[in-house]
């Protein structure tokens, strides 16, 4: 999941769970010069993903993975069967407003395979977990009629989204190495055919959790396999971040919020402007909320012993607290405790260096 989170800051991503075979997913790297697509990223497939790696000289690249479906994506494939199943979901709560992904769609199945009822397709559903409300984002600019499938996208129908794949075999490749770009791409990648790069994009209720399920399937058949490549660093909150007080105006029964406040270096000492400027915006909510108790949790990275990093991430939490009193926060309002290393936010060390407020009434 790290290599996905392009917003370590704004994003905290839990419970993450693949399903559907370890060699359907993958990670990948590439150096095309002429095509324009991911450097690096994620490959989820309905078959062996390994068999992306081109040369593209197999249109009928099939692997038979499982028989499992899902209900949610054989909605989207109108009931036609799915097989072949990979799913990869989590749960994700933004700071802001608006979360995107970017990702590509490829197949087999192009383009000899278009309205034929066998028609592969891809699954981005998001459900806010307080309503349990779900809608698909993996639409073609955010058209529900339109998912991302081989019959939506194609040669034929939003042909400007389709990118096609050349066969890489010895009849073709005397002319293909007359045109670099689709020489590159059918030595690179062995899918007949490709999306542009798409953006899912969608708007989330601030600090609330959602689940996120991305799935890809075979429709019809357990043949020709067809794959999502997700991009590095593309899972980023985008949107507005609320201010503090019209978080705290929202609040229900609790909600748990990482500021980013500043340390000496193995030290409890609060240092920089903007650690300071934060914590008065805290104290100046708190006055006008006095309804509302605090739970400041202290949390390190994993450098030291255990005991030690328990014992500062505590010191941090009572040196925010002793500012909020001196703010003229009573101190029958808030609570502290010391985590440690214990609840890693990221693999980047500076992400764990951090203290957690849970905001309750």
């Amino acid at each position: 999941m790290n290599s996905l989170l392009g917003d370590s800051e704004n994003i905290i991503v839990s419970n993450i769970t693949i399903k559907g075979g370890k060699k359907t997913f993958g990670l990948f790297k590439t150096n095309l010069l002429y095509n324009t697509f991911f450097k690096e990223g994620v490959i989820m497939s309905t078959g062996i993903a390994e068999h992306a790696e081109g040369p593209n000289d197999d249109t009928k690249k099939s692997s038979k993975i499982n028989f499992e479906s899902d209900k949610d994506i054989n909605v989207i494939a109108d009931n036609k069967g799915c097989y072949d199943t990979s799913l990869f979901e989590f749960d994700l709560i933004s700071a802001t407003d608006e979360i995107e992904f970017k990702y590509c769609f490829a197949s087999e199945e192009y383009p000899e395979y278009i309205f034929k009822n066998v028609n592969d397709v891809f699954i981005f559903l998001v459900t806010n977990t307080d309503t349990n409300t779900s809608k698909n984002i993996a639409l073609l600019n955010g058209d529900v009629n339109t998912p991302i499938t081989v019959d939506h996208i194609n040669p034929k129908v939003n042909s400007e989204y389709y990118i096609a794949n050349f066969n890489y075999n010895i009849s073709t490749i005397e002319a293909l190495q007359n045109n670099e770009k689709h020489f590159e791409l059918a030595k690179s990648i062995q899918y007949d055919g490709f999306t542009t790069v798409l953006t899912a994009k969608t708007k989330v209720i601030p600090n609330v959790k959602y689940h996120f399920k991305l799935g890809i399937s075979d429709v019809g058949d357990q043949l020709y396999d067809s794959a999502i490549f997700l991009e590095a660093n593309s899972l980023k909150s985008t949107g507005t971040k609320p201010g503090l007080l019209d978080t705290i105006n929202n609040l229900k029964t609790e909600i748990s919020l990482d500021f980013q406040i500043n340390f000496e270096t193995a030290s409890s000492k609060i240092i920089g402007a903007d650690s300071f400027l934060l914590l008065d915006d805290i104290s100046k909510t708190l006055l006008k909320k006095s309804e509302i108790n605090i739970n400041i949790i202290g949390h390190t990275d994993a450098v030291g012993t255990n005991t030690y990093n328990k014992e500062l991430s505590l010191s941090r939490a009572n040196t925010v607290r002793d500012y909020f009193i001196s703010n003229g926060i009573n101190s029958s309002r808030i609570t502290t405790k010391g985590m440690g290393e214990e609840q890693l936010k990221s693999s980047i060390s500076k992400d764990n260096r951090r203290v957690e407020i849970v905001f309750s009434k």
